[in-house]
């Protein structure tokens, strides 16, 4: 099923995935951890407070708002500095279409991760990645067998 979204649901699409927009259900995690609901959350705020937890939103099926192809960019590029390591990934991470960039040790320097609705528009935006980069290749995943937003805490 095909769904139309409207200018106002993007808006709205977009708000609850931003930092603190969706909020856990304490009662029921309390009730879940047989804790009162006051000592889970002084403990969720004191988490928020120390960065272990950033924020809370809203996860999007990337299919269902017309962003389900994943495409990666491996990129190498020449260092003259320190500070070009970071200077390099900030600009890429500004690239809307760019959802995550990480620094690699070894053939490459970096991992471009994409979230595009279609080949064509892989086409308009890996060239916004390839002109930061020295040398680049890059790989489209038809499909995908495991993403999650949770790290499990052992």
């Amino acid at each position: 099923m095909e769904i139309k979204l409207k200018e106002e649901d993007k808006k709205l699409l977009n708000l609850i995935q931003e930092e603190d927009a969706c909020i856990p259900r304490v009662t029921k995690l309390a009730h879940k951890l047989g804790l009162p609901t006051s000592t889970v959350n002084t403990k969720i705020e004191k988490f928020k407070k120390l960065g272990v937890i950033k924020g809370f939103a809203g996860i999007l099926d990337p299919a269902k708002v017309d962003r389900g192809l994943v495409a990666f960019k491996l990129g190498q590029k020449k260092f003259h500095k320190e500070t070009d390591l970071d200077e390099i990934a900030i600009k890429l991470a500004k690239i809307p279409e760019v959802q995550e960039v990480h620094f690699l040790v070894g053939e490459w320097d970096y991992i471009v991760k994409m979230r595009l609705k279609d080949e064509k528009e892989y086409t308009e935006v890996a060239p916004k990645i390839a002109i930061l980069l020295d040398g680049c290749k890059g790989i489209i995943a038809p499909k995908c067998f495991k993403e999650t937003h949770k790290i499990l805490v052992k």
